[in-house]
């Protein structure tokens, strides 16, 4: 009887054994697990600050891969065109990937996914045609912050000349000869001056002067209302930006302006952070914000979708990746980077108190008063396969006037040249005239 029940025990023990183990392969089994590749910086900060309790409440682990912008693309690029990539969702600029990526069938139409009534889709106000595939209509991406064009100055240089900030062009110039220092080393503005990165910050002040970059699949640029737009640009940074300013770009305006070089910066919404970052900063409690000045046409922000999360067409764990996409443009994601300089698309999300607790007044302002701003520079950039080729022609007419502080005799002639190179290039793309469908 002994022996019985010890082997009766045994038995229990193995079965037991047994089924743990069958209890363990089946969760590992079942359990999903999903590969993102994103771009570092406030957005991936803020995944992280809210995976764990992504993570705890789904019961899907993420495999978050991080990489600079450029890095980025090129890792989505290699491994998409091999066709046999394990990615399930991805980070991306839509105006520079969605038709690329769309065209070879790298990004999954989310409208089904929509419907989620959990997700809320109502609650975004995106620039629709940014996210969209092109030719269908279908929804490619899920908009995760924006980019717009904000005027930054120095509060206390303002309030020491008795002055407020410019609401139209001729009101910047008589701020910009009012505080122009050079020989204390202070400048009044600055404003991108290096030829391909300029093109987005310039496009504000084409497009406040009537001007556009392409009327009837033809470049505009050659156009009466572009040419004074230009001399304006030239005339602005020409007399009133540091030396060197045709050497500069994104990254150059947080320098100046934190280092107390310039009164006056004019560009993206996401300079905000480093600006009133004390690490930063020497002027970090002295940065006041408005929304940029207007021209003779009006105010002309560009509202760009900077970056996104589509879903791998060819992903093997789309519910998963799905819900992952969901948690990514949620609320608190969206309200963790939105006082960082990265304004999220969800209405809702303006009116949370971590995000009104956590930003001044002025900005909130500014972001506003620009978002209503109606605007056919939706984009800030030429729409066109050789935009980058397109970028550097216009670019350099813009610097010729810089260098020239917008008087330059042969400004015309160069504006016509980077016009016709500009043409040359839609054709050379099948996009001239009637046959441009941007």
């Amino acid at each position: 009887m002994k022996k019985i029940l010890v082997l009766l025990q045994i038995i229990t023990l193995c079965a037991g054994a047994v089924f743990a183990g069958g209890q363990a392969d089946a969760s590992v089994k079942t359990q999903k697990k999903i590969r993102v590749l994103s771009m570092t910086a406030q957005i991936s900060d803020g995944i992280e600050k809210y995976i764990d309790q992504f993570e705890k409440e789904t019961g899907i682990k993420v495999e978050l891969e991080l990489y600079g912008d450029q890095e980025l693309r090129q890792k989505e690029m290699t491994e998409f065109m091999t066709g046999t990539s394990t990615v399930d969702a991805y980070m991306f600029s839509p105006l520079q990937d969605m038709t690329p990526f769309s065209k070879n069938g790298w990004v999954e139409p989310l409208d089904a996914y929509l419907k989620d009534a959990d997700f809320d889709w109502a609650d975004f106000k995106a620039p629709q045609q940014q996210i969209t595939i092109k030719g269908t209509g279908k929804v490619g991406c899920l908009p995760l912050y924006s980019s717009v064009q904000l005027m930054y100055y120095r509060k206390d240089i303002f309030a020491k000349n008795g002055i407020v900030p410019p609401k139209t062009y001729d009101e910047l110039i008589n701020v910009c000869e009012k505080i122009n220092d050079p020989s204390n080393n202070f400048y009044a503005v600055a404003c991108r001056g290096e030829k391909i990165a300029l093109t987005s910050q310039f496009s504000p002040f084409l497009f406040g002067f009537g001007a556009s970059f392409f009327k009837n699949g033809t470049s505009a640029f050659r156009s009466p209302e572009a040419l004074e737009a230009v001399k304006f640009y030239g005339r602005l940074l020409g007399q009133y930006a540091p030396p060197g300013i045709m050497n500069a770009g994104y990254s150059q305006m947080t320098q100046l302006f934190n280092s107390g070089t310039v009164g006056i910066v004019i560009d993206a919404a996401a300079l905000y952070s480093s600006l009133i970052d004390k690490n930063e900063s020497k002027f970090a409690d002295q940065v006041g914000v408005a929304p940029i000045p207007a021209g003779p046409a009006g105010a002309h922000s560009y509202k760009q979708v900077v970056w996104a999360i589509a879903m791998y067409s060819g992903s093997k764990n789309k519910d998963a990746a799905w819900k992952f996409m969901k948690f990514v443009a949620g609320k608190d994601v969206a309200t963790y980077i939105t006082p960082r300089g990265m304004p999220s698309f969800r209405n809702s999300v303006w009116t949370d108190p971590r995000v009104t607790g956590a930003m001044v007044a002025d900005i909130t302002d500014a972001y506003a008063k620009t978002n209503a701003i109606t605007t056919n520079n939706e984009y800030g950039l030429p729409r066109m396969t050789s935009v980058t080729e397109a970028r550097d022609a216009m670019g350099q007419a813009v610097v010729y006037s810089i260098e020239t502080k917008g008087n330059g005799g042969d400004l015309n002639k160069k504006m016509q040249e980077a016009a016709d190179k500009v043409d040359a290039l839609l054709k050379k793309a099948n996009e001239y005239g009637s046959a441009y469908n941007w």
